[in-house]
């Protein structure tokens, strides 16, 4: 069967997708509600956004109450910025390129392709890869986050929530199986990270931000990453442990943003 056309801003299917996401994160962990640092994180995400392709979208940026270092996104424009993130970076320069690397996952709709690509590697009956979490497109964020207690006031709207994605990806055409594992995803792919770190940078760049920024969350990351011995088993972060890790993602980035250097040492090679 054909999958839906979900390239188009506003298209129906992408904007339920992400609402069912958005209302899942919303039931199952702690939004931080700080007026003033939620006004200067929509200002930042939305001037971000107005330098990106799809200024038609509408955005909504959250800032979740978790220790853990990362950022993540949904499908439908919106974002999710954790406050153990808030707590490392330095300058706004800092945040806007984190931001604009989760903008470019949910405008180019890494989060349903990812999907939609685990499916065609169906194993007997099965989607290989697929998750809950993967489903609700939430990097290594731990959107679902454990399930509520039965006598929480929040399993209702947990299992009501979990029930209408799975009921949203059927009609999407997709099969998960007999069974839905719920686990962690820790990025979208080595592909698709290197694509939201490249345009990561022209949009900074395009909004009035330094574009090297993203460079310096990088290392900073690096340093965090062996200071504390973090590994995929031990800190579940899209940021510090997607593939194709930090050391190739810095590399990528500044040939991005020095292409001349680049070409001065792919002629070097061939004098070689």
């Amino acid at each position: 069967f054909a999958f839906p056309n979900i390239s188009l801003a506003g298209d129906n299917e992408e904007i339920k997708f992400g609402f069912y996401a958005d209302r899942v994160v919303v039931a199952t962990q702690t939004i931080l509600f700080n007026e003033a640092l939620n006004r200067r994180i929509t200002e930042i995400g939305n001037r971000v956004a107005k330098a990106s392709e799809r200024t038609d979208m509408k955005y909504t940026f959250r800032v979740i109450n978790d220790p853990t270092i990362n950022a993540y996104s949904a499908a439908g424009g919106f974002v999710y910025i954790n406050t153990g993130l808030l707590d490392i970076l330095e300058s706004e320069d800092e945040l806007a390129a984190v931001m604009a690397h989760e903008l470019v996952h949910t405008n180019n709709n890494h989060q349903i392709n990812f999907i939609y690509a685990a499916h065609r590697r169906r194993v007997a009956g099965q989607v290989a890869g697929i998750f809950l979490g993967a489903a609700l497109g939430v990097a290594g964020g731990m959107a679902m986050g454990p399930a509520p207690s039965t006598y929480s006031p929040n399993y209702g709207m947990h299992q009501q929530l979990t029930q209408q994605m799975f009921d949203l990806g059927s009609r999407a055409g997709m099969e998960m199986g007999n069974a839905i594992g719920i686990s962690m995803i820790t990025g979208y792919g080595k592909k698709q990270e290197l694509e939201a770190d490249a345009l990561a940078v022209q949009y900074a760049k395009k909004a009035g931000y330094d574009p090297n920024a993203l460079i310096g969350v990088f290392k900073k990351l690096i340093s965090i990453r062996n200071r504390l011995g973090i590994t995929p088993q031990n800190y579940i972060s899209s940021l510090i442990n997607a593939e194709p890790g930090l050391e190739e993602r810095i590399k990528n980035a500044e040939l991005i943003l020095n292409p001349d250097k680049n070409k001065q040492t792919k002629e070097e090679r061939r004098d070689e």
